[in-house]
């Protein structure tokens, strides 16, 4: 059955590819990113069922805005990808040069992007919906290592506990949410070591996977919510 899937952050890198994926199966995709590149204009050329909204996560005004055309709609939604995401260029300092307004901002997207774009759709997410919020392993307090990056780090784990206070509410109507680590990805955002390193993983690869496990859900227990894009289960 074909699906209607919203990702943001589709612009370019991780989401882009998701979004790929899914246009490849027919699904009807709305892709939103606060960037509309040339890459994903070509994508909607190609695909009919692909939508493309200019939408800064970090706006309510424009969260509403781009997802105006999925409510008119009034179908369900059945997987709703919050990959958008920033990761500043001075964040990765310890406590004595740590930019306290970065922080705020990495947290206003990185976190509370993905509860506004649910909190708009909220009346599209019923029985079997999908929540898929992109994190990462530095949002993990279990196994944090780091010294630094605090602004990242904590802006992931914040996210994570949205996503688990929305399973709990999303429980009695059987939809769920799940937090995938994509892996140290080879893009912009991943860095200039991410490139070059034989550890990281190229972000088609890992859409390939995401999307993988969002198509066996069904065979995850729901209560397993952390994880990478290669179902490693990793600690809150």
């Amino acid at each position: 059955m074909k699906k209607i899937v919203v990702v943001t952050g589709a612009g370019q890198g991780l989401g882009y590819h998701i979004v790929r994926c899914h246009a490849d199966l027919h699904d009807t995709v709305y892709a939103l990113d606060c960037n509309i590149t040339t890459e994903i204009e070509s994508l909607a050329k190609e695909y009919s069922s692909l939508k493309v909204y200019q939408c800064d996560v970090s706006s309510d005004k424009e969260v509403e805005e781009s997802l105006k055309d999925v409510l008119r709609e009034g179908k369900q939604v059945d997987v709703i990808y919050n990959v958008a995401g920033i990761a500043k260029a001075g964040g990765r300092a310890g406590i004595d040069k740590t930019n306290m307004d970065d922080c705020l901002e990495m947290y206003n997207v990185n976190a509370l992007g993905a509860l506004r774009v649910c909190r708009v759709l909220w009346p599209l997410i019923e029985k079997g919906s999908l929540v898929m919020n992109i994190s990462s392993e530095a949002g993990s307090i279990g196994a944090a290592r780091r010294s630094a990056m605090y602004g990242y780090c904590m802006s992931k784990a914040a996210m994570n506990m949205g996503s688990k206070i929305l399973s709990n509410q999303l429980w009695e109507k059987d939809a769920r949410v799940m937090c995938i680590y994509p892996g140290w990805l080879k893009t912009k955002m991943g860095g200039p070591e991410a490139l070059r390193s034989s550890k990281s993983v190229l972000p088609e690869e890992s859409a390939k996977n995401i999307v993988e496990i969002v198509g066996n859900i069904d065979s995850i227990p729901r209560d397993q919510m952390f994880m990478s894009h290669i179902g490693d289960i990793l600690p809150w």
